[in-house]
């Protein structure tokens, strides 16, 4: 079953139908005095403001303080802890490494130093990992949550997006299929390609 491009869905390229970036991303905390240590401390992110609340939503949502930090940019970082919630069983190793907020910096020598900085800390830290456009730090919050540095190897260009619609159009195809694997990706985005040639098109 073929899928619409992105670009081809509607709404896309509607005047004011684009969101402008990230306002902020949340998540649950068991160790509100580590996190905020660790943010405004570690990372060097200001907290800049905090809600509380009892009834929210509904009258057996449990009493919270949600606070927020400043990553820059006009992001921000938050997080909820909920009175009386037990904390959870922390994820498998691979949604762990898999679920993670990674923050952006221009140049090596950036990098470097922010794992400098990590290190003297305290905070266990990978080497430079580089993947594909970018190259990469490693480490976790107070929370378990994994948190990544990395900076652009190069930029992002037509012919990476170009690519993509195809790797993805090509991935939801074999997934509604009998046999999805990597394998069957790679012949259906070897087919696509080869149409978008002969229609004379990167579509």
């Amino acid at each position: 079953m073929a899928t619409a491009s992105p670009s081809a869905r509607p709404g896309a390229g509607l005047p004011g139908s684009r969101v402008d970036g990230v306002d902020h991303l949340a998540f649950v905390t068991w160790k509100p005095r580590a996190t905020v240590d660790f943010y405004t401390r570690t990372l060097g992110m200001p907290l800049l403001h905090a809600i509380t609340a009892t009834g929210w939503v509904t009258e057996d949502y449990p009493d919270f303080v949600h606070f927020f930090f400043d990553m820059g940019a006009g992001n921000r970082i938050a997080f909820f802890y909920y009175f009386g919630l037990p904390e959870e069983d922390a994820p498998s190793d691979l949604m762990h490494r898999s679920r993670h907020l990674a923050f952006h910096v221009d140049t090596e020598e950036e990098l470097l130093a922010w794992r400098d900085r990590l290190k003297a800390q305290g905070v266990r830290v990978t080497p430079p990992l580089a993947h594909e456009l970018i190259e990469s730090i490693y480490f976790d919050d107070p929370n378990g949550i994994q948190l990544e540095i990395t900076r652009p190897l190069r930029p992002m260009s037509d012919v990476d997006a170009r690519d993509a619609e195809l790797t993805v159009r090509a991935l939801a195809d074999v997934v509604e299929g009998p046999s999805p694997s990597i394998e069957a990706l790679w012949q259906r985005k070897a087919e696509l390609v080869r149409k978008a040639a002969a229609e004379g098109t990167d579509r």
